[in-house]
């Protein structure tokens, strides 16, 4: 809620909370990145859970607990989740950064598409309003999204097969095996009969 109420005074600042894109910004390209708000210690945004037969990972979720979460539910998902940067990156970095960020570099999207992902986007505490639309619905274009001023990624919801019918798969190819961004990324999701 305290978060809600300052994104809504500061709708231009910037959200941070792993700074493993950002830092890069700043460290790399010496971008001014004007005011941030700080999210890495908001506990509500780190819960992932079971709701109503979905997955929902909060935004703020590490990325290897997310991944993780995902694994366990569709094995085949391992390899990609354990090619996705490096150990220290998927603990400071966040899913719901990934995503909000749209770097095209990023590998959380392709897979979450595939597996027929919502977000669910926030503005305000009182009388709060929020929103759900399809991850593939999210972007516009290079690093622009649907986000309206004010507005947060709060949580990623992944619907979870009733049966085992559903086959998903993700490839990554990148320059080097381990620990490097994609240079391409293939997700993909098919229900047998």
């Amino acid at each position: 809620e305290a978060l809600a109420d300052l994104r809504e005074r500061l709708p231009q600042a910037r959200l941070l909370a792993g700074a493993t894109d950002i830092g890069l910004w700043v460290n790399k390209q010496f971008r001014d990145v004007g005011d941030l708000i700080y999210v890495g210690d908001v506990a509500a945004l780190k819960r992932i859970e079971v709701v109503d037969g979905a997955l929902e990972i909060g935004a703020g979720a590490a990325l290897e607990d997310a991944w993780a979460a995902l694994a366990a539910r569709f094995e085949s998902l391992t390899d990609v989740w354990l090619r996705f940067a490096s150990p220290p990156v998927r603990h400071a970095g966040t899913m719901g950064g990934n995503i909000a960020n749209g770097s095209p570099i990023g590998d959380a999207p392709p897979v979450l598409m595939a597996l027929d992902a919502t977000i669910r986007l926030r503005r305000g505490n009182s009388g709060h309003s929020s929103r759900t639309i399809p991850l593939s619905d999210f972007y516009l274009d290079y690093l622009k999204n649907r986000m309206a001023p004010g507005e947060f990624l709060e949580a990623i919801r992944v619907p979870m097969p009733a049966d085992d019918l559903r086959q998903v798969r993700a490839y990554k190819i990148s320059k080097r095996f381990d620990c490097d961004i994609s240079a391409l990324l293939g997700a993909f999701s098919i229900t047998l009969d």
